[in-house]
């Protein structure tokens, strides 16, 4: 039941917000070992080289890596020089990402900075979200916020599942909630969370709606079946 006050849609949003981050706390050692391990195939053979490249194409000098995770991003990007801050809700990666690397990393969850915490070291002239966005109105409240952490012609870089590759035939191609957003990744995974799947008719309408530019839409291949593996959407600051 809501609060007084409360409007009740968002009060739901905040219960599935909680569940999702309780289950990445949950499961944060599992994921260090399959990233520290390179252990998620799509990641080695597509998406990690083609978010590293989008970003490093747009030649950027600050970039925020908004949902870090333990850190390889943020790692990557200082090593080749940009000056790079990775922040993420998840305690237990991040305490993961400092004892990897000293850098700048904090933890700030989406409905912190919905609610107005302000990102440390801001503005920036990119933000990154690889794989990081997994909720349905939460989405479009956080891209309106991150707008205040962006310098005047900055990009916001978004990659996310291809809706290709979750394409089931007996379901209608419509956004809609999936029910194991560990799916794929090993028993050891427990308590799994639902995420939000969207069309990419819908993708392009929430950006376009929040305000933002689309420049670029990339389609990264899995070199093997040359289908589209992941989206990596490129928009430019309202």
């Amino acid at each position: 039941m809501a609060l007084c006050g409360e409007v009740p849609w968002l009060t739901l949003m905040m219960e599935k917000s909680q569940h999702i981050l309780n289950s990445w706390q949950s499961n944060a050692h599992h994921w260090i070992e399959s990233i520290d391990q390179n252990q998620i195939e799509s990641r080695k053979l597509i998406t990690n080289l083609a978010i590293v490249e989008a970003i490093l194409k747009y030649k950027p000098s600050k970039v925020l890596d908004l949902g870090c995770g333990e850190g390889w991003l943020t790692r990557t990007l200082t090593e080749k020089g940009l000056q790079a801050v990775g922040i993420d809700g998840t305690k237990g990666l991040i305490e993961n990402a400092l004892q990897k690397d000293k850098g700048i990393f904090e933890v700030i969850t989406y409905e912190e900075i919905i609610g107005g915490v302000e990102i440390p070291h801001a503005p920036f002239d990119c933000i990154v979200i690889n794989f990081g966005l997994f909720m349905d109105e939460e989405v479009q409240a956080l891209l309106e916020k991150l707008n205040l952490s962006l310098t005047s012609n900055g990009k916001i870089l978004i990659q996310t599942l291809h809706p290709f590759s979750i394409l089931n035939q007996d379901k209608p191609y419509l956004s809609n909630w999936e029910e194991n957003g560990w799916a794929g990744l090993g028993e050891q995974y427990t308590e799994p969370f639902k995420w939000f799947s969207r069309t990419l008719g819908d993708w392009v309408s929430l950006l376009v709606n929040t305000g933002y530019q689309i420049q670029e839409i990339q389609e990264p291949l899995n070199p093997i079946t040359q289908k589209p593996q992941s989206m990596i959407f490129v928009v430019k600051a309202p």
